[in-house]
């Protein structure tokens, strides 16, 4: 019985709670919630800019080509007979190997009728002057005839004068004289025409012997040879093809000799790889300073890089791209295989190049997509943004090279993305990432 009286008890007193929580929760007044207006100022991605130092780095692509060819011309016509056992495009050839060799049979022809001919006009000659000799003995033998005649003319004039021979005699004696005379003088202008005839000989002889070397010369031309260590570039003829003097057969580079990479460049960078400022204008910034240049390329799938440096700059400027070239000089293989580097490096490789320029000090490096269409961009300050009109240095890539100058102090707040309907003096939210200290 007492049990039943607790547990009803109990009962009651747990209604009675329920009922006063019930009375406090519905005699109490809600609470007003306060709600937040919505912020509707833009938000600007923003970066501080400070002062620095800035080294200038071009980029570009090109080919490897080698800084020193050699165009192996024919210097005789004919047919293609015969080329070297390595005279392929790419191929490695061995200081004096075989490279052509050309069809020599119609020079050797004309030289065996040029020595034919030579002969023959030895053979003339000796004959000549034998008949010279000839001639030259009995001119002597006529002259001593004459000189008898002569004098027995003047003895019979003499005997004449005292009427002791007839006149009839004296004309006959006279008559043989002048006959002795006449044969002296026939004698002398035979000699005479051997020695033109001789002369005349001998200047075909000449003329034939000058063409005789000449084609010697030529047909040691048949046979063209590597003239030193090198690697064949292009080949411009094939087997038993029919030539002309001064057809390209090949272009070959000596190996051991530096290679070289051509890459455009804009020609507004051409300030950012040399302080002018600081060089003598009368001689080639190259040749003062020497930049470095990384030269990047992919062989059997693996990165490679190498070193070299800015040869000089070409002269002319390309009208459609405003580009000049820029002639990027590296190790030639025999170096680089000296050093074990970059082994793959070939004429015709495709290579990425960063040249490293001049050095800037104390500027600005803003991010090209912070620039206006209007070369301007905005700054935040004391939340509100300001309209700067700038004029870069230099534009490298994705950076843009500014002066420190009033209007844009070191410090400022440079914003990067796009505002739309942004105006001077309008509010916004700055948002700026923290920089990376890792």
């Amino acid at each position: 019985m007492r049990v039943k009286i607790l547990n009803a008890l109990g009962i009651v007193i747990g209604i009675a709670v329920g009922a006063g929580l019930f009375y406090q929760l519905i005699s109490t007044p809600p609470v007003q919630q306060k709600k937040r207006l919505p912020d509707l100022l833009p938000t600007a991605e923003v970066a501080t800019l400070q002062a620095q130092n800035y080294d200038a780095v071009i980029h570009g692509y090109g080919t490897v080509r080698p800084s020193e060819r050699l165009d192996v011309l024919s210097e005789v016509p004919g047919m293609v007979m015969e080329m070297g056992p390595n005279a392929a495009e790419g191929n490695l050839v061995e200081k004096d190997a075989l490279l052509f060799r050309i069809d020599d049979s119609s020079i050797a022809a004309e030289i065996e009728q040029l020595t034919a001919q030579i002969a023959s006009i030895d053979a003339q000659r000796a004959e000549v002057k034998v008949q010279q000799e000839n001639d030259i003995r009995l001119l002597d033998i006529e002259k001593t005839v004459f000189e008898l005649a002569k004098k027995d003319h003047e003895r019979l004039i003499n005997i004449y004068e005292k009427r002791l021979v007839s006149e009839q005699q004296v004309q006959a004696a006279e008559t043989r004289r002048n006959e002795r005379l006449l044969a002296v003088e026939k004698r002398r202008a035979t000699i005479a025409q051997a020695d033109q005839r001789l002369a005349a000989l001998k200047a075909n002889r000449q003329a034939a012997f000058a063409m005789l070397k000449a084609k010697r010369i030529q047909l040691s031309k048949t046979i063209i040879r590597a003239p030193y260590r090198c690697r064949i570039e292009t080949v411009g003829v094939a087997i038993y093809q029919v030539i002309q003097p001064n057809t390209l057969l090949a272009r070959i580079y000596p190996v051991d000799s530096p290679i070289e990479a051509a890459i455009p460049i804009e020609a507004r960078h051409i300030t950012a790889l040399y302080d002018h400022d600081k060089l003598d204008r009368n001689i080639p910034p190259w040749d003062q300073v020497k930049l470095r240049a990384d030269i990047h390329w992919t062989a059997l799938g693996q990165e490679q890089k190498i070193t070299g440096h800015l040869s000089r700059i070409g002269a002319q400027l390309e009208e459609t791209t405003r580009s000049v070239t820029a002639i990027i000089e590296m190790p030639g293989p025999y170096e680089r295989k000296k050093d074990n580097t970059g082994r793959g490096l070939l004429s015709g490789t495709f290579v990425r190049v960063a040249i490293h320029g001049r050095r800037y000090e104390n500027i600005l490096v803003v991010p090209v997509k912070a620039m206006n269409t209007d070369n301007s961009l905005y700054l935040v300050k004391d939340g509100k943004l300001r309209k700067v009109v700038v004029e870069p240095i230099v534009v490298l890539g994705t950076d843009a090279i500014l002066p420190v100058t009033p209007a844009m102090p070191s410090g400022s707040k440079v914003v990067l993305n796009d505002i739309p309907g942004a105006f001077e003096g309008s509010p916004v939210r700055i948002w700026e990432k923290e920089a990376d200290t890792s």
